[in-house]
């Protein structure tokens, strides 16, 4: 799992700066020398910092190798700036405003939940500065505008093969499904599970909704099974 987040942040990487050289002609963003300022947000704190810290962690990896390989443009280092959004929605929505405005990067990586990236997304696409995320799958996410873009699969994708391998494999016929209600990637899988298993026959039970933060599930469980 750790090298595909690795590899993953590479790739991302490399589309966002291709990306912010080939859309931004102009040079009000950032000089033309020097080091190429990319930035970053992600969870470092917070419920999902598990997540944020190997992200960042990957992509320092990535930047590392590329400037060891000569850089960019001619030999430029590729300097990556990071902020931490806390886990929360409207900070990562700050964290990218700062990115952009203050420390004047040309493109931005992270986040990796759907909820966090559908709250900074509009601050990019606002500065028409590539964003690019490696993990968020809400099918949303570009749709906010042409300035966002992932390198992952999306909601659907995810919905339908766990459907089909339920179906097909596990031979369920009725099943539950429990939905985060504060978070885009759950609430947009849920929708795609059902859709998929309800097409091949099955039946899925009204959405068990939580929140992120619960630790008492013994309500849920007793509705899952009555």
């Amino acid at each position: 799992m750790k090298l595909c987040r690795l590899s993953v942040a590479l790739v991302a990487l490399a589309m966002a700066f291709s990306t912010a050289c080939e859309r931004r002609s102009d040079t009000s963003q950032q000089s033309t020398t020097g080091d190429v300022l990319v930035g970053m947000y992600g969870s470092l704190t917070g419920d999902g910092a598990s997540f944020g810290q190997s992200s960042v962690e990957g992509s320092q990896l990535a930047v590392e190798e590329i400037n060891n390989a000569g850089g960019v443009l001619g030999g430029r280092k590729i300097r990556l700036l990071v902020e931490d959004d806390q886990s929360r929605p409207e900070e990562a929505s700050n964290a990218v405003t700062k990115l952009i405005t203050q420390d004047r990067v040309v493109a931005v990586l992270g986040e990796v939940a759907s909820r966090r990236t559908l709250a900074a997304a509009p601050v990019a696409q606002k500065y028409q500065i590539p964003l690019i995320t490696p993990a968020s799958t809400n099918e949303r996410v570009t749709q906010v505008g042409d300035y966002i873009f992932r390198v992952c699969f999306i909601d659907p994708f995810q919905g339908e093969v766990l459907a089909k391998f339920a179906y097909n494999d596990l031979k369920a016929r009725r099943v539950a499904v429990l939905k985060d209600i504060q978070q885009d990637y759950s609430v947009g899988l849920t929708d795609s599970i059902q859709k998929t298993f309800t097409g091949l026959g099955g039946q899925v039970l009204d959405p068990v909704s939580y929140s992120s933060g619960d630790a008492d599930f013994r309500a849920i469980l007793t509705q899952v099974r009555a």
